[in-house]
């Protein structure tokens, strides 16, 4: 024991020399994080918060934390709010702390090994209040938590949280679960005038506070609480272990900027997600059930073992999303959950991965204050899809054991990836467990598999984009079709760059990744690329039918298939019954549309209005009608969404659809803006909805000089406070109509990107990007971007990612468009465009 002790006495020595060695910095950084954690335990915050009426009068409070000290050594607390110096260590008022670069540095002198106590007044600052006029929430997630209240933010120094809220009377409060320790990012509390339900679902007592008016709208909580309940139950019974929080709290948030955030017994949710229309799509219903799914499995996966540290942030996201598909195919069994994990997940993972600004699914991070440019698409969407190869190299009964191990092992503890990795190495050791994870996880990008037929042989080839030499070993199929004989479908096992299979004659069509199971940009030899679109009239199973629907566009992106193809997909959706593949397929359809001349989209938006009599389905007119409502330039089917706009009495479409019809019609006639403004003001009831409307409406303004007025104010954090309606603001603002003019605002934008991601929310960045790059489409907008890469050399390489990323279409030089002139289809291709024969 005594040489233990030396042991441990040497290592934590060494690791305050480091942190003495290094001047303290701004955010949390990986080695005081390291160095923390090896002094303090068994910390415990006891909260007070005082939030006035006013919006704009200050939150005060008061912090009492108590902790373990390994060593009698200064301590760093984390705050970036407002404190005067004086606080009381261990029961003496002092003022010998120091403020230092966003610390608060207690001095050893003052504290002693074992129990200690500190308590000071704070004043919070407002970006993780979230504050509107009558109600509040805090969002902390990833390092926000410093900016409320003095605290130790780093995931893997968990504590429990003591919470005492003097709210305006009347205000409702919802704090997270105090009893078990929980990192600060998952702590949070609520207050406002709130709508109140209780309930039990399995013997788990429930709570839910929302905003939400509407009868019909009100009478689905009842449905949601009943999809939590059963997530709840499915979750016990995979892992073995009884939902380890005593009350399931959830708040509904109107403008939302996330989906949800799972903080345990006061998780999240954007009311626009939960709260569905009269007439809802597959789509949103099934999205509802996922993200109440998903924030469940977190009470688990994130919650209860939490990450080490936040270069690990996907390893609990992808547990959450894997568990949520799982949890929903048991809810709705009527549903090809296959077809809907492709599209879920690997459509928009490949989305990211294809572009120059893709990145691996872990990510090295040496200071909390870089962890927001870890969330996208790539921690959310392809960590499933590797998740569920990973399942099928292990299979589905170890991985859940070894997944219960974990649990059990790091109950209420934390956890790295690798800690994962140890456990189900261990359990199916043949597996090769570690390799699949150091290419799947570790490596950026995804693989070019290429199918050809050569001399009598099907030849799959793998090849590295980025010249590593890596090999993604992935199972997926390809169909062989031939004239005169059966096809044939072979299951390709991709363990080696190059797999060959014989083949008997020679294949009329090859369909490469056929079941959707693969990953990777797959193409075909030009002739049998050309004849890929053919075969979506004749695929008859609906979840091959959408891999190959994926697959043709993928290759449309790049330039490989001609936008005449459109006239295929259209064939399709004559006869087409799923809306899963309606939805992606109408989103086919008018990215070609986008990319032509303005007179050929104008042809194609009326052949997609055209389809609305062949295909009569309520889901095809919804799926159509939104998009070309928010989207449309012909001046016929602007005349078809306006009748439809005037009358408002369609019961497929809600508030926020007439909204967006408003928008559009607005920006379309400038001369009558302000009156189709007003008038769409005045037929939305709800208050919320109001607000929305009348920050957003404003960039439908067709004066330039009051646009670009605009776009400079929401530049300022104070006014993008509601961050979905900023960014609702950036798309109208960077419409197609409005082009050349805007692409003034690409180079702002950029210069302003450092600034606009320290002071917004984690996902803000990117989907700012993306609202403002979008719609362009002239060689003008190129020219912007790439010049401003150009000429910004030093430009922070994560933010530089993320430009490369939403920017990939724009600067990509498709060999069928001319930039300049935006000619595409010959007017003989066109005309294909209306097919009436030749259907499925």
């Amino acid at each position: 024991m005594k040489n233990i002790r030396l042991l441990l006495f040497s290592v934590l020595s060494a690791m305050i020399g480091i942190l003495n060695a290094q001047p303290l910095t701004t955010g949390v950084s990986k080695d005081l994080a390291d160095y923390r954690k090896s002094t303090l335990s068994n910390i415990i915050y006891n909260l007070t918060f005082n939030i006035p009426s006013g919006q704009k009068s200050q939150v005060r409070g008061k912090a009492v934390i108590s902790f373990e000290l390994m060593e009698k050594q200064d301590v760093v607390l984390d705050f970036t709010g407002g404190f005067n110096g004086l606080c009381t260590i261990n029961k003496k008022k002092n003022r010998q702390v120091r403020y230092q670069d966003e610390h608060i540095v207690l001095p050893k002198a003052l504290l002693r090994r074992g129990f200690n106590q500190v308590e000071l007044d704070f004043v919070s600052q407002d970006k993780a209040l979230n504050r509107n006029k009558d109600y509040m929430y805090t969002l902390f997630v990833p390092d926000q938590a410093r900016t409320v209240f003095p605290c130790f933010d780093q995931p893997d120094l968990r504590a429990k949280f003591i919470t005492h809220l003097n709210t305006p009377s009347g205000w409702k409060t919802l704090t997270t679960d105090g009893t078990n320790p929980i990192p600060t990012y998952l702590y949070s509390f609520v207050a406002g005038n709130f709508n109140e339900r209780t309930a039990q679902r399995n013997g788990m007592p429930m709570r839910v506070l929302y905003r939400e008016t509407d009868p019909q709208k009100v009478a689905q909580i009842d449905q949601i609480l009943d999809e939590a309940g059963h997530a709840v139950k499915w979750m016990e019974g995979y892992t073995g272990i009884k939902c380890p929080f005593a009350e399931y709290g959830m708040v509904i948030i109107p403008g939302y900027q996330f989906g949800g955030m799972e903080h345990p017994g006061a998780i999240q949710l954007n009311a626009r997600r939960l709260f569905l229309s009269d007439n809802p799509s597959q789509d949103e219903i099934l999205s509802r059930a996922e993200l109440i799914a998903h924030e469940t499995a977190h009470l688990w996966f994130g919650d209860m073992v939490s990450l080490k540290w936040f270069e690990d942030v996907w390893a609990k996201e992808v547990f959450a999303s894997f568990m949520a598909s799982k949890i929903t195919r048991r809810q709705f069994t009527k549903i090809d959950h296959d077809l809907n994990f492709i599209k879920t997940y690997q459509k928009n993972a490949i989305a990211i991965d294809r572009t120059e600004g893709t990145h691996p699914i872990a990510q090295p991070l040496d200071n909390l204050n870089h962890a927001s440019m870890l969330y996208d698409n790539i921690i959310y969407d392809k960590a499933p899809v590797m998740m569920r190869m990973m399942e099928q190299l292990m299979g589905a009964n170890v991985l859940q054991n070894g997944l219960s191990k974990y649990l059990h092992k790091y109950y209420f503890k934390n956890a790295s990836w690798e800690d994962l990795i140890d456990i189900l190495d261990k359990e199916n050791p043949e597996a090769g467990i570690r390799q699949f994870s150091n290419v799947w996880v570790k490596e950026k990008g995804m693989p070019n598999i290429h199918v050809a037929y050569r001399d009598g042989q099907l030849v799959v080839t793998q090849t590295d984009p980025y010249g590593r030499g890596i090999c993604w070993p992935q199972k997926f199929t390809i169909q062989i079709i031939y004239d005169l004989s059966p096809s044939r479908t072979i299951l390709v096992d991709m363990k080696q760059p190059t797999m060959t299979y014989k083949l008997k004659g020679t294949p009329s069509c090859i369909i490469p990744n056929y079941d959707g199971q693969g990953y990777g940009n797959f193409t075909l030899d030009g002739e049998y690329m050309q004849k890929l679109p053919l075969r979506l009239i004749t695929t008859r199973k609906d979840l091959n039918r959408y891999a190959l629907l994926l697959t043709i566009h993928e290759n449309y992106l790049r330039g490989k298939v001609t936008p005449s193809y459109f006239g295929e997909i259209y064939r399709m959706m004559i006869k087409e019954k799923n809306p899963l593949i309606m939805s992606t397929a109408i989103d086919h359809m008018f990215k070609i549309a986008s990319d032509l001349r303005p007179e050929q989209r104008t042809t194609l938006e009326l052949c997609m209005t055209d389809l609305l009599k062949e295909n009569k389905s309520r889901e095809c007119r919804q799926l159509i009608v939104r998009k070309l409502a928010s989207n449309a330039t012909s001046p016929e089917v602007l005349n078809q969404i306006n009748a439809i706009w005037q009358t408002q009495n369609d019961p497929l479409f809600n508030d926020h659809d007439y909204m967006e019809m408003a928008y559009r019609l607005a920006q379309m006639n400038p001369n009558s803006w302000h009156s189709i403004i007003a008038t769409q003001r005045n037929r939305l009831k709800a208050d919320d909805l109001r607000k929305e409307f009348d920050y957003v409406s404003r960039a439908c303004n067709p004066d330039e000089t009051a646009r670009i007025e605009l776009f400079n104010q929401i530049l300022k954090p104070e006014n993008r406070i509601q961050e979905p309606w900023a960014l609702k603001v950036v798309s109208l603002l960077s419409a197609d109509i409005y082009e050349p003019m805007n692409n003034s605002l690409i180079a702002s934008s950029l210069s302003s990107l450092p600034y606009i991601q320290q002071t917004s929310d984690i996902f803000f960045t990117g989907h700012w990007l993306k609202a403002l790059l979008a719609n362009h489409h002239g060689v003008g907008a190129q020219r912007a971007l790439t010049n401003f890469l150009d000429s910004n050399p030093a430009y922070p390489q994560h933010l530089r990612d993320k430009v490369l990323e939403a920017g990939w279409y724009l600067m990509k030089q498709r060999p069928y468009v001319d930039r300049a002139k935006r000619q595409v289809i010959p007017p003989s291709e066109i005309k294909k465009s209306r097919p009436t024969t030749n259907r499925r």
